[in-house]
C-alpha cells in the first residue's frame, strides 16, 4: 500500500496543555506551511520547527513535544514516522530508528562491545596503570603506604612478638639490601599478624612488612632475604602502585556501569580495594622473581634459598587446608594479601638457577 497523500494523513492521542494534567482527545495533521493541532475546544497552526518528535522504541507510546510545554501523545507510531519524514531535520532520528531495528547490526554491536570491553579490561586498564604508576609523584605513594600500614594495623596486625634481639638482628643482616628503591626509602617492619599467617607484603612507600609466622617458618636468615629480594622487586617496578590505580580503574568502570557513586564513600569497599591491589598479577610476579634472582647472584647467594622456603611454604598451605582452616577469614585474607603465591613453575626456576651457577661451580 503506498503512503498516504499528506492530506489524508491523521494521528490520532492525547494532548497535555503543560498548563494541567487535563488530558484532551486530539488529532494532528499537516496543514498548510506546518502542522495542524485540533482538539475538541480548538485548533492550533503550528510551525514544523515548533515539533520536536521523541525517537521511536519499539510500539511504546510516541511524544510530540510543542511550543508553550504542551505534549502530542500517541501510539500511532507509523504516523509519527510518516510526518517525521516531512519534518526537516529528523533524518539522524529516522535512521537512529532504523539501525535499533536492525537485528544483524544489533549483533554485531553486541560482539563489538563485549570484545572492546574484554580487550579494555585485558590490555587497556593495565596499561594505563602502569603509565599512571610511574607518573604519579613520590608523595603518593608514600600517602598511601602509610595508610595501608595504620589500617591493617588497626585490623589484622598486632604488634611482634619477635624480640628486640631478634629484630635487630634480622634488620642488620637485611641492612645492605636497604637503599632507596623505586622511589622510595625501604624500611622493614615485623608484625603479628595470625590471621594472615606466615607472609610478606610490600607497601608502595617502600615499607616491607614480614610476619612473625614466616620469620619463624624461616631455618636460615639467608631465606629471609630470598624473599626481602622478592618483596624489594614490587616496589622497584611500583606494582603496589599499579595495583591500586587498576582497582581504582575497574572500580570507576563499574561505577560508570551501574551509576553509583555512593560506594566511593564506603570504607569497607575502600579497604578490600586496596587489599586486592597487593595480590600481582602473574608478570608482576615474574618480574618480582627476575629482580630477586638478579639481586642473589649479584650478591652470591644460593637462589636454592628461594625455592627452599617457597617449598616450605607449600607445605604449610597443604596443611592449612588439611586441617580445615581454609573455610576461615584468615585463609581468606592470606589470599588476598599474598603477594608470592606459590606455583611449581617458581620453585623450579631457582632450583634450576642454583644448579646452573653453583653446582656448577660458576
Amino acid at each position: 500500500m503506498s503512503p498516504s497523500p499528506q492530506s489524508e494523513l491523521v494521528i490520532n492521542g492525547d494532548y497535555y496543555t503543560g498548563q494541567n494534567s487535563h488530558r484532551q482527545s486530539a488529532e494532528l495533521r499537516p496543514g498548510g506551511a506546518g502542522i495542524l493541532l485540533k482538539t475538541t475546544t480548538e485548533e492550533r497552526a503550528l510551525a514544523w520547527q515548533d515539533l520536536k518528535i521523541s525517537p521511536r522504541i519499539g510500539n511504546t507510546p510516541r511524544y510530540l513535544h510543542l511550543p508553550d510545554d504542551g505534549v502530542f501523545e500517541t501510539t500511532d507510531n507509523d504516523g509519527v514516522d510518516q510526518l517525521s519524514r516531512q519534518c526537516s531535520g529528523n533524518g539522524f532520528a529516522r535512521l537512529v530508528h532504523r539501525l535499533e531495528r536492525h537485528l544483524g547490526l544489533i549483533l554485531i554491536a553486541v560482539l563489538v562491545t563485549a570484545a572492546v570491553t574484554g580487550l579494555t579490561l585485558t590490555y587497556g586498564v593495565p596499561w594505563a596503570s602502569r603509565v599512571i604508576a610511574y607518573t604519579l609523584p613520590d608523595t603518593v605513594a608514600q600517602t598511601v603506604g602509610e595508610t595501608a600500614l595504620h589500617s591493617l594495623d588497626d585490623t589484622w596486625f598486632e604488634p611482634s612478638t619477635l624480640s628486640d634481639g631478634r629484630q635487630q638482628a634480622l634488620l642488620n643482616h637485611f641492612a645492605p639490601y636497604l637503599g632507596q628503591v623505586g622511589g622510595q626509602q625501604l624500611r622493614v617492619e615485623f608484625r603479628d599478624a595470625p590471621v594472615i599467617g606466615a607472609n610478606a607484603l610490600a607497601l608502595p612507600d617502600g615499607t616491607l612488612v614480614f610476619t612473625d609466622d614466616l620469620v619463624n617458618l624461616a631455618e636460615q636468615d639467608d631465606e629471609l632475604v630470598a624473599i626481602l629480594a622478592h618483596e624489594i622487586g614490587h616496589i622497584e617496578y611500583r606494582h603496589g602502585m599499579q595495583g591500586m590505580v587498576q582497582s581504582s580503574l575497574l572500580f570507576w568502570v563499574l561505577v560508570m556501569m551501574t551509576g553509583d557513586l555512593s560506594a566511593f564513600s564506603d570504607p569497607t569497599i575502600a579497604l578490600p580495594a586496596f587489599l586486592m591491589s597487593m595480590s600481582y598479577s602473574r608478570d608482576m610476579e615474574q618480574q618480582a622473581d627476575d629482580y630477586a634472582l638478579q639481586t642473589m647472584l649479584s650478591h652470591n647467594l644460593n637462589p636454592m634459598l628461594f625455592a627452599t622456603i617457597m617449598a616450605r611454604l607449600t607445605e604449610e598451605d597443604i596443611s592449612t587446608q588439611e586441617h580445615g582452616e581454609s573455610e576461615n577469614n584468615g585463609y581468606l585474607l592470606e589470599l588476598v594479601l599474598s603477594s608470592h603465591p606459590i606455583s611449581r613453575e617458581r620453585i623450579a626456576r631457582f632450583r634450576e638457577a642454583s644448579e646452573s651457577h653453583f653446582n656448577a661451580g660458576n
